[in-house]
């Protein structure tokens, strides 16, 4: 096993000495996005810094942000209906299609913050899994696993000098585990270049001088 020194925590505040969000930063952006839910209760439209939600009538679906839709959860005053996405058969779904582009290293579309709010609904809200938690548990892992080591390759492959990355479809919390290499990588990349460019002006001044003594 690595020392402590060799290896950090994947989602540590820092990465090999760059500055990275930890899981819970991360959970926090992702509950601003919007989720439906089924209230068991009535009230007005709420002004939000965000816009207006509302208003709310008993079982009539609504659109709340993540972090209301928790809280009202909590209270036992609403249903979470669960995204699209994270119903057990889209999973299955999702993880067929990056399992299809595994050998071409494409990351197939999928929402930005997909691991955050899995890993709030299973923790805060289990209920809305309707008994699939545990099987959606594990394709969610599966999903992060088959596209960790696409991204992996990637970086990998990457060539001496590359002013530029671009990986498409990466999720937020992807973009926080690789930020470090790439911006060490990225780093390193400029530092030989410029080193290259001093040396390709050094040989030029002494060309010059040696055709000027001629």
């Amino acid at each position: 096993m690595a020392a402590p020194s060799e290896t950090k925590e994947l989602y540590g505040i820092k990465q090999n000495g760059e500055m990275c969000f930890s899981a819970k930063e991360l959970e926090f952006l992702a509950e601003d996005e919007m989720i439906e839910i089924i209230p068991r209760f009535s009230f007005q439209e709420i002004g939000l810094l965000s816009g207006s939600i509302g208003p709310f009538q008993p079982m009539v679906p609504v659109q709340v942000p993540l972090w209301l839709a928790l809280k009202l959860h909590e209270r036992q005053m609403c249903k979470v209906q669960l995204p699209a996405w994270l119903h057990h058969d889209e999973l299955v779904e999702r993880k067929r299609e990056e399992e299809a582009e595994k050998e071409n290293k494409y990351l197939t579309p999928i929402e930005f913050h997909y691991q955050e709010i899995a890993t709030i609904l299973f923790r805060r809200a289990p209920d809305s899994f309707a008994g699939q938690e545990g099987n959606s548990r594990i394709q969610v892992k599966d999903i992060e696993e088959l596209r960790d080591s696409k991204i992996h390759t990637s970086l990998r492959d990457l060539e001496q000098y590359t002013p530029a990355v671009k990986i498409a479809n990466v999720s937020a919390m992807e973009i926080n585990k690789i930020r470090p290499f790439l911006v060490q990588a990225l780093n390193r990349f400029r530092t030989l270049k410029e080193a290259e460019d001093q040396f390709g002006e050094s040989s030029q001044t002494v060309i010059d001088s040696q055709d000027g003594g001629l």
